[in-house]
């Protein structure tokens, strides 16, 4: 599968061949001890995927949960430990990290919202990421000098014909159409660019399964598809919580966009929230993509399934932009 020129992906000569050691139990249990944890109970496997191990760690003071992650997003370690000594009350809490090896161990943060049985605590996850959002502008550098992908506009713009070079599972008339729809999504970048929000960290994964809750506290889990770009493409994914749940999505934007009022005025946030979402479904698109790149071929059938399903929702929207 051909690999798209100006994307990033950290460790890309190492991510195909997976090669980090992530279920070795003796390495395990000799970093636990040297950060002063000893597991009440066999370590059980949560889920082992391409792109990530997590594991139970059972302690006398409750669960902990080691994430052994792949090249591919190993970055999300340092921004874990980066995000969580600034935002301790919103992101996972942090027992310990090792960034050689792309381990990070968490604290229990509870149950998703999925299985809440309610989702009144949705708009407060998403002020509380919005506030975290604006504060996180001055460390974009940082963010791109940890790994993290750079999907700032110029590069999603330029990606996009070279994408369309191959068919990524479409008919040939779904690609013509795309393919046809390049001078209007270059437009369409150009106007979201021209509303001035300066780029930001962008976790490009915000939905039910990744807002925790636990005993009234919020968290937001799953930093591992987070990139740097334009932050409104952040509203895609709650977006598409409100379409599947048919949840009213007002409470939901408000949330969002509140404490980015004190950058913009509400009503030019909106109208770039509307050049977001179409903007946004290519760049997801390209994102999936890069992972599944960094795939060795038994691990690229999510993906494979996902891309074309993600492209069909951006032809869509690009024919009402």
């Amino acid at each position: 599968m051909r690999r798209l020129e100006g994307v990033e992906c950290p460790a890309r000569a190492h991510a195909l061949a997976l090669a980090r050691p992530r279920l070795n139990g003796d390495l395990i249990h000799a970093w636990l001890a040297g950060l002063g944890v000893e597991p009440t109970a066999p370590l059980e496997t949560v889920h082992e995927r391409p792109w990530s191990t997590v594991l139970r760690v059972p302690t006398a003071d409750g669960d902990l949960y080691l994430k052994q992650e792949a090249p591919v997003q190993a970055y999300e370690v340092p921004l874990i430990a980066a995000l969580a000594s600034r935002w301790p009350d919103r992101v996972p809490g942090v027992v310990g990290v090792d960034v050689e090896r792309a381990w990070l161990l968490m604290r229990d943060g509870g149950i998703p919202l999925a299985d809440a049985g309610t989702f009144e605590p949705f708009p407060l996850a998403l002020r509380l990421y919005g506030e975290l959002q604006v504060a996180e502008v001055e460390h974009v550098a940082d963010f791109l000098a940890i790994g993290l992908p750079d999907a700032r506009l110029p590069v999603v713009a330029a990606a996009y014909e070279p994408f369309l070079e191959e068919d990524h599972g479409l008919t040939a008339e779904e690609l013509a159409r795309l393919r046809a729809f390049a001078p209007r999504y270059y437009e369409l970048c150009e106007e979201l660019a021209s509303f001035g929000l300066p780029d930001s960290i962008q976790h490009d994964d915000l939905h039910e399964w990744n807002v925790f809750v636990r005993d009234g506290h919020v968290a937001i889990f799953d930093w591992g598809d987070s990139g740097v770009s334009h932050p409104l493409l952040s509203w895609l994914k709650p977006l598409g919580v409100t379409i599947h749940r048919r949840l009213d999505p007002e409470p939901l934007l408000a949330a969002y966009l509140s404490h980015w009022t004190q950058v913009m005025a509400e009503e030019r946030l909106r109208a770039a929230i509307e050049v977001a979402v179409p903007v946004g479904s290519f760049a997801y698109a390209l994102a999936e993509q890069r992972k599944c790149d960094a795939m060795p071929p038994d691990g690229q059938a999510h993906f494979l399934e996902t891309i074309p399903q993600e492209l069909r929702t951006f032809l869509a929207r690009m024919d009402a932009a």
